[in-house]
């Protein structure tokens, strides 16, 4: 079975990186293949391949949550016992301002929610706890830039249109939405530039060989950084990171197997100033539509103002 490799990882980070947001989701395959010192043809083979065996099922559209007046979280916790997870992310799916749910091999959880204020963000985190039957969950701030655009209903149009498709032609978006594809480009290109949305894969690891990995550190403070700095630049394959919040930092990679997992575990424990280091193996990365295309559908459908 074919695995990604490390060129066709540094590919997909640099259309669509997570920890530092791919706002121009109409990225060129020669602007990529400039950023990493090959050719755009080997860009548009690779991408082609990953299509081809399944890897790559498309492009997501995803908005900054700034948009609809809200703030990003993560929440990790684990479910009362494996018979009732299916359960319990069937009911996380239904909740209001749940966007992602990670699922891990065993009984872990990890669930991307937005919210409003503090106290709606203790009252959510409290409800998937009380949904998966967990007692402690762990949960942290997601950081997103501001965006002050003021979008009209057009903008929003766009977005429905393009939200799972976000590299789909500007032509096809122009024709449905009965515009031409100028206004759209200009509306595109607006919308890229005040940091309205960023590119995410969808990508099914189900159909290539290997297993995706996250790898969760938590490290002394003062050496916090260096950590960081020297797992990012040495970590071969690896999806996406995120630094930010004080305790911890989390790397996803895509290893050849468990024993890369076990391998790549003992050299994170192995960094001066690392206090403790976890591996969670993703069974299914769920983008949860049903919440999030409703506030879309009401801002398309809002009276003029």
């Amino acid at each position: 079975m074919w695995t990604p490799d490390d060129l066709d990882i540094r590919i997909i980070k640099a259309m669509a990186s997570p920890h530092s947001f791919q706002w121009d989701v109409r990225i060129s395959n020669a602007r990529v293949a400039e950023g990493l010192s090959i050719d755009e043809e080997t860009v548009r083979s690779r991408l082609r391949h990953m299509t081809e065996v399944g890897f790559m099922e498309g492009w997501q559209l995803i908005l900054n949550p700034v948009l609809l007046g809200r703030k990003a979280a993560t929440v990790e916790l684990g479910v009362k016992d494996l018979e009732s997870k299916a359960e319990a992310i069937s009911r996380l799916e239904q909740m209001d301002g749940v966007t992602l749910i990670d699922d891990f091999y065993g009984s872990e959880l990890a669930v991307d929610v937005l919210y409003e204020d503090e106290t709606m963000l203790t009252r959510q985190v409290q409800l998937i706890a009380s949904l998966c039957g967990s007692g402690a969950p762990v949960w942290w701030r997601l950081g997103f830039p501001p965006c002050e655009l003021d979008l009209a209903r057009t903008d929003w149009r766009i977005i429905q249109v393009l939200r799972m498709n976000a590299r789909g032609r500007l032509s096809d978006v122009a024709r449905e939405l009965g515009l031409s594809t100028r206004t759209v480009k200009r509306h595109m290109e607006r919308m890229a530039e005040g940091k309205a949305f960023y590119l995410d894969p969808l990508l099914n690891v189900g159909k290539v060989g290997g297993v995706r990995c996250r790898f969760w550190v938590v490290s002394e403070a003062d050496k916090k950084r260096a950590i960081d700095a020297k797992v990012q630049s040495e970590l071969k394959r690896m999806i996406s990171t995120h630094t930010a919040p004080q305790e911890h930092s989390y790397f996803i990679v895509h290893c050849a197997n468990a024993s890369e997992v076990q391998e790549l575990s003992l050299w994170l424990e192995s960094l001066d100033g690392v206090k403790e280091v976890r591996s969670n193996i993703d069974v299914e990365h769920i983008h949860v539509q049903g919440w999030l295309a409703g506030e879309i559908e009401k801002r398309v459908n809002a009276p003029a103002s």
